[in-house]
């Protein structure tokens, strides 16, 4: 398994809290863009994992998943849930509508061994990693 990859920006959160405080965050929520579901990406010896936040889906065709050139492509739609018109939330900070994602697949995998599973609002995505390493022999034409 690799090492975690320390990232300055995974840190921005905690340095911004230092500088600006708490309330920082309460305040910039309603004018940040919400425009794709979030997601985690793990792995373990032997599989990979994409868990993506999807809520209020009711079955497979709310979503379509494909992969090619070890990317993952996602897109689908997220159900507005409340019988009132979005104008009159007096709040608003979850995602809704339309969206399409790429995510780089981090990890060698079988693509014929992905398997999804959605439950209780997340997508999980299960990936057999390729446990074959692949020496190549080099031939020396003179």
């Amino acid at each position: 398994m690799k090492k975690k990859h320390t990232n300055p920006w995974e840190t921005m959160n905690d340095k911004i809290d230092e500088v600006l405080g708490d309330k920082f965050w309460k305040d910039m929520l309603p004018v940040m863009p919400k425009r794709i579901p979030l997601i985690d990406i793990m792995e373990t010896e032997d599989k990979g994992l994409i868990i993506m936040e999807l809520p209020g889906l009711k079955s497979a065709e709310d979503i379509q998943i494909s992969v090619k050139n070890n990317q993952l492509f996602i897109k689908g739609s997220i159900p507005y849930p409340y019988p009132i018109p979005r104008e009159n939330l007096l709040q608003g900070e979850r995602f809704f509508g339309d969206f399409q994602r790429v995510v780089q697949i981090p990890f060698s995998f079988v693509p014929e061994k992905l398997t999804a599973q959605y439950k209780q609002g997340l997508l999980t995505l299960i990936f057999q990693k390729n446990a074959q390493d692949v020496s190549v022999e080099i031939d020396f034409i003179e």
